[in-house]
């Protein structure tokens, strides 16, 4: 899997407020890029833009070098693939969600992963794929969601906190299942140590400013939330 995700000063608007302005990056398949920032700054925002799901207001979006409209929005949003937080409001089965999915257009004959290998990684029963949605936890459904978007095998996954409902040895299943992905992943996370045990770059709002993972570890809320654990 080879790819590069590119922004050039993306710019979101929400009624008269800017939201988020002059925002860059890029992302290679196999890099990973966290989003970090206070709530409201922008961060779902800014991974629904990437997806294609909300209109910019500014600036560009390319996947190895083509934009959306040259890709075709839906051939872009199977390649670049947002992960919500909240749990899927679908009806019927994990399972029957897959095999809808893989029914668009745009995902016919694409390489698939084998879902109920990635369903055991993230500590799950294989039953779960049958269960309707309503009956599932919280962290099955978030679990179960993260399976499906790894198996469909875009180039990118964008991660809108995706081990907020898991406790803390389902959280280290997902961080090891989602690091062999293999493709790119760009993953807001308001946990300090997360980053640090997983690598990469982050991404700080609103500025945009980046710089390394390891950065986190010398900076001061972090060092005064490990000094009174």
């Amino acid at each position: 899997m080879s790819a590069t995700l590119e922004v050039h000063d993306l710019k979101r608007v929400v009624g008269d407020r800017t939201i988020l302005t002059d925002i860059n990056f890029s992302v290679r398949a196999g890099e990973i890029l966290f989003i970090r920032g206070p709530s409201g700054v922008g961060k779902s925002l800014l991974l629904r833009a990437l997806a294609y799901l909300d209109p910019i207001q500014g600036g560009t979006l390319s996947l190895d070098g083509k934009t959306p409209e040259q890709i075709g929005v839906p051939q872009w949003r199977t390649q670049v693939t947002y992960v919500p937080q909240s749990r899927t409001q679908q009806k019927g089965t994990p399972s029957e969600l897959y095999f809808a999915a893989q029914q668009f257009k745009a995902q016919r004959g694409r390489p698939r992963g084998d879902l109920p290998a990635l369903v055991a990684e993230l500590g799950l029963e294989q039953s779960v794929l049958n269960q309707p949605w309503v009956e599932l936890s919280g962290g099955q459904a978030q679990r179960v969601t993260l399976a499906i978007c790894i198996a469909l095998k875009p180039a990118f996954l964008l991660l809108d906190e995706p081990t907020s409902a898991l406790d803390h040895d389902s959280a280290l299943a997902a961080e090891r299942v989602l690091t062999s992905f293999g493709g790119g992943l760009i993953w807001i996370t308001h946990e300090d140590a997360q980053p640090l045990r997983v690598g990469g770059r982050v991404l700080q709002l609103p500025l945009g400013t980046e710089y390394p993972v390891a950065q986190l570890a010398d900076s001061p809320d972090h060092r005064s939330r490990s000094q009174s654990s």
